[in-house]
């Protein structure tokens, strides 16, 4: 396939360029911008780099239409990102088919999100806001050997702007549909001629756009709040250091779900009576007495099913975010120390039953922190480049989560019986990595890189225990265990690149990635406390990066193909006594080829625009599941979960002089996306229906003081939904954001 799919690509960019209608004479008087990624620890050109790298400047990270991360889907090929209802700025990333949708702090994400080069340890939080970022980077494929675990499909780099060192700032004010109001502003002080402050703050606040059918209300808005500080100062010409602190508060709503519960919509529940299977026979309590339970037939075609029936949901999270970064240059080399410490409390009341009475209440309450240290070395000997350093990580999280009601139906305890589960886990990894690149002839480099990563694990999960309403306990705890276990993993890259011209060249290259092994702590049996082991990417790609006509095109592109094996698979059970879990299993291999294709060009005085596609089959080759009553032993032939087939994106940008000192721009994109599935087992209800989305945002902008803006996101109003399914009780999920519309006025001084 590789040596195939190499031939069309290149016949494809090659006549991109050459197919051009651009003219000669304009040839000479637009260019694109030169776009600087650090995809390997230093500074260089995205042309230069020989890997996947999609990166987005300052100038398109501000339009308006760009409101957080899962944005830039529309201009990144064979990438999702989706917010996990259940979990307040929680993020589902998907890169290549390598994805993660789990809350719990037990399981770690497949795609690393580093913010000003702190990896964030955990998947709440990661739906970073758009607002004062200098550029964004998203790497596709392993990228073990720089970035460490957890970057198997890839990893997201978020910055954002230094302090000017200069009196300066903006203030920013947004409405818009579902009473949306934000504010957001930054100010720039100087301190000394060597240094300066930058602070800013923010508040978003809207209403949702999920009818809540039983209070009568709208679920799902935002309600966030941060403020920060970055202090940064030139010690010397060769040593500077930074230092930053955020402090974030999220009272966003979770848990605004639809009722998909496909376990009773086809069986009529009502006035008391039913008429349903004997492995429902369990939750038959439910309907005595109560009436019209709201389980109803789903119909994805019914405006009415975009609502929710839930009862209230709560949250409140808080969060401390420090880094400390020290630079020191001496000749050619570069010592850089990135200090990083993440202090994260979540607290939420969630409903996962979807319906208009309280039946799957959870309280959780999780303490979460993170430590991070990273010392490395970047220069040069001779016609080599070296990047080399050392690695530690530090994490440990407490969760208490109680659950309501459901046992008083299931178990027929007493109104206000409760059962909770706790755990308490600690991670300490420690890494050495090293990368070379070796400038054999003007148009040959050679590239090798490895590092090496030592990991222990600890989980201590307190078993399912009940307590009647005035705090008696049924019984002991069902279990209480210590689990622990380390790994150690070499992760190494290969390459070779070629330049046919100074402004063609392809690339080569292997790299390898894996996922933290563990154990997972959200379950209920003491006999579903097991181990699981990393999971590893393996990925040949073979690329082309190319400008043509004075820089006024720029298409690039790559084939891979990647092997998956020891695959973690979050599969939820249950039990014959009524319990659920979540079971993680290293349970199949798989294969990922694809394709991507970008394309940007400077196509008249004040217009450019970009296309790009992404193509991906993504197969299970095995997976076998052994032990596990309920679950098919053979799941080969299921599809991949967050792994759609063909993804796609264009847009254009126009700007344009008014009134000889102001300006215009008009911005549009579009992206769409083919169906996917969201389940494990591949229910109908899981497929994830293809879509299409417009987004446009008209600017004036007054003499670079004020810019006045006008946004409209998803203009088709375009609605799709992503379903979980907590067998045998619900089936529950969530709809994407409808057609909505503001304005945005920055004010800049």
């Amino acid at each position: 396939m590789i040596k195939n799919s190499t031939k069309v690509l290149f016949v494809a960019v090659m006549a991109s360029g050459g197919a051009s209608p651009l003219s000669a004479q304009a040839q000479n008087t637009l260019a694109l911008e030169e776009i600087i990624v650090t995809a390997r620890k230093r500074e260089e050109s995205i042309q230069d780099v020989p890997v996947s790298v999609t990166a987005l400047s300052a100038a398109e990270l501000q339009r308006s239409s760009l409101r957080d991360l899962r944005d830039i889907t529309a201009y990144v090929p064979n990438l999702l990102v989706n917010k996990v209802t259940a979990l307040q700025g929680g993020a589902s990333i998907a890169i290549r088919g390598v994805s993660y949708q789990e809350i719990d702090k037990s399981l770690d994400p497949g795609i690393g999100v580093l913010l000003d080069e702190v990896y964030l340890g955990t998947n709440a939080g990661q739906i970073l806001e758009n607002f004062d970022l200098e550029r964004l980077e998203v790497l596709r494929g392993p990228q073990g050997t720089l970035f460490g675990k957890n970057t198997i499909g890839g990893a997201i780099a978020v910055f954002r702007t230094a302090p000017t060192k200069e009196l300066g700032g903006k203030v920013q004010g947004t409405l818009g549909d579902f009473n949306r109001e934000d504010i957001r502003g930054l100010l720039n002080l100087p301190m000394t001629e060597n240094g300066g402050i930058k602070l800013w703050g923010s508040r978003l606040k809207n209403d949702g756009y999920i009818k809540n059918t039983t209070f009568n209300d709208w679920v799902g808005g935002q309600n966030f709040s941060n403020v920060g500080a970055t202090i940064a100062y030139d010690i010397t010409e060769d040593f500077d250091v930074s230092f930053t602190y955020e402090r974030t508060q999220d009272k966003s709503d979770v848990g605004a779900f639809a009722n998909f519960n496909k376990y009773f919509d086809e069986y009529p529940y009502s006035n008391g009576t039913a008429d349903a299977p004997a492995d429902l026979a369990g939750l038959l309590p439910l309907a005595a007495g109560l009436g019209d339970t709201g389980f109803r037939q789903f119909d994805t075609g019914s405006d009415e099913d975009h609502n929710s029936q839930n009862h209230r949901n709560d949250g409140d999270t808080n969060q401390d975010y420090s880094n400390l970064i020290l630079n020191y240059d001496f000749g050619d080399w570069e010592v850089k120390s990135i200090t990083g410490y993440v202090d994260r409390n979540e607290h939420a009341l969630t409903e996962y039953d979807a319906n208009h009475f309280e039946f799957l209440s959870v309280y959780a309450d999780t303490d979460y922190q993170q430590f991070s240290q990273e010392l490395r070395l970047n220069g040069s000997v001779g016609d080599v480049e070296m990047t080399s350093g050392l690695y530690y990580w530090y994490s440990d999280y407490d969760t208490h989560s109680i659950t309501y009601d459901l046992f008083e139906w299931l178990a027929g305890l007493p109104d206000g019986s409760v059962g909770t589960i706790s755990q308490h886990g600690e991670t300490e990894s420690y890494a050495a990595f090293t990368s070379a690149d070796w400038a054999v002839t003007d148009k040959i480099t050679l590239s090798a890189g490895v590092r090496y990563t030592y990991e222990e694990k600890t989980l201590e999960p307190v078993g399912q225990q009940f307590f009647l309403p005035d705090g008696t306990p049924l019984q002991p705890p069902v279990y209480a265990v210590h689990a622990d276990e380390n790994w150690d993993k070499w992760s190494p890259r290969l390459g070779a690149q070629y330049s046919f011209t100074d402004n063609v060249m392809t690339y080569v290259s292997y790299s390898e990635g894996f996922k933290s092994g563990g154990f997972f702590g959200r379950i209920t049996s003491g006999s579903n406390v097991r181990k699981f082991n990393p999971e590893d990417v393996s990925t040949y790609e073979i690329g082309l990066k190319s400008t043509w006509l004075d820089q006024r095109l720029r298409a690039n592109a790559a084939i891979f193909s990647s092997d998956y094996t020891n695959k973690q698979e979050e599969i939820i059970v249950s039990d014959p006594d009524g319990n659920v879990d979540t079971v993680v299993v290293n349970a199949s291999d798989a294969t990922m080829d694809g394709a991507e294709i970008e394309i940007s060009a400077a196509l008249y005085e004040g217009l450019t625009g970009f296309i790009q596609g992404g193509y991906l089959d993504a197969a299970y080759d095995e997976f076998l599941i052994d032990g596990i009553p309920g679950v098919p032993t053979d799941g080969s032939s299921l599809d991949m979960r967050n792994a759609p087939e063909y993804t796609f994106g264009t847009g254009l940008n126009y700007v344009h002089s008014i009134f000889g000192h102001s300006q215009m721009a008009y911005d549009v994109t579009y992206n769409w996306r083919d169906s996917y599935q969201t389940i494990f087992d591949n229910d109908p209800i899981g497929e994830t229906d293809a879509a299409g989305f417009w987004n446009a945002n008209i600017d004036f902008n007054y003499k670079e003081m004020l810019t006045v803006s006008v946004y409209g996101r998803n203009l088709g109003d375009e609605r799709f939904y992503r379903a979980v399914a907590i067998p045998p009780v619900t089936t529950f999920g969530s709809w994407n954001e409808p057609r909505n519309y503001g304005v945005t006025v920055t004010y800049n001084f």
